[in-house]
Order: C-alpha cells, then structure tokens, then sequence
C-alpha cells in the first residue's frame, strides 16, 4: 500500500511549512522565497499557495511589501488542514475493495476496518499542528533531530566525527 501524498498535496505542505516557519517574524513571503527555500516548481508555486488562501489557512497580499503569509499561528493549524488544502477531503469516496464484491448496499466486509483505519489517520495529521512541524524541520535542519528507526531514508546513517 502506498501511503504517500501527491505532488500537490507534498508542494501544500512544504509550502505551508516554510510559511510557519517564517510566522514569527510578521512578515509576508514571496513567490520566489517559497520556491527557493523548499523546492516548489516556479510553475506551480502560484496555484499551491493559493490552495493555502482558498482553505483560509493563509492570506495574499499584493505589492511591494506583499506576499504570502499564514492567518493564524501553525500552532493553531493542524496537519490534516494543510494536506486537506491540497489534497481535498481524507475519506473514502469509494468501496475500499475497488470494484471487488460489496455483499451490502452501502457497505462491504472492509468497510469498518477501513473506516477505522481512515479515522485513526485523520485523528494522528488533525493532533499534528504546523508549529510542531516546524520544530521538527529546524531540528532536522540543525542536525539535532534523531532519524527515526523506521526512517524511509534508505542505506546507513553516516556520521562525520
């Protein structure tokens, strides 16, 4: 099972992480700034960050002094915002067995397991706020963030001493 987000959803976030992590200063981010610090295409930066606006998680702002910025603190901004804005809704559109025999009219033997598992991710990216994030992201940068034993970096950890 591939338990990954697209594109869009991967730029949202990158996109909304670097925004939180800029909140503290007041301050509106450029285009540009967005695209060069967490490698969204030029080409697509515009429409992301405008996923962020629409979801009323970010506002615009034109001119000189302008750009984009966060509406609230990423405290105050879960994951599962964030993903929604660019994913859209995280739950099953779908019979989870595709086109495979759904014995119910509305429901199917996976149906509750499925469910289950859905609400579970949504309640784990909904406790998850963009500041804890961002905390992360600075760790990870700085170098003080242990990588997790289940890291999907793959081949040995080497350490420079």
């Amino acid at each position: 099972m591939n338990m990954t987000l697209s594109k869009r959803g991967d730029y949202v976030v990158r996109s909304a992480l670097c925004l939180a992590r800029s909140y503290g200063s007041g301050g509106y981010r450029k285009i540009r700034e967005v695209v060069a610090e967490v490698d969204v295409p030029q080409t697509f930066a515009s429409q992301i960050l405008a996923d962020l606006v629409h979801a009323k998680l970010a506002t615009s702002k034109a001119g000189k002094d302008g750009g984009y910025r966060l509406v609230r603190a990423p405290a105050l901004i879960s994951l599962l915002d964030v993903i929604e804005a660019g994913e859209g809704p995280l739950r099953a559109e779908r019979c989870a067995l595709g086109d495979g025999p759904c014995r119910w009219e509305a429901v199917c033997p996976l149906h509750e397991t499925w469910g289950a598992a859905t609400a579970a991710l949504r309640d784990t990216l909904a406790g998850t706020s963009l500041a804890t994030l961002a905390a992360r992201d600075e760790a990870i940068e700085a170098g003080t963030y242990p990588v997790p034993t289940n890291s999907h970096r793959g081949g040995a950890l080497i350490v420079d001493i």
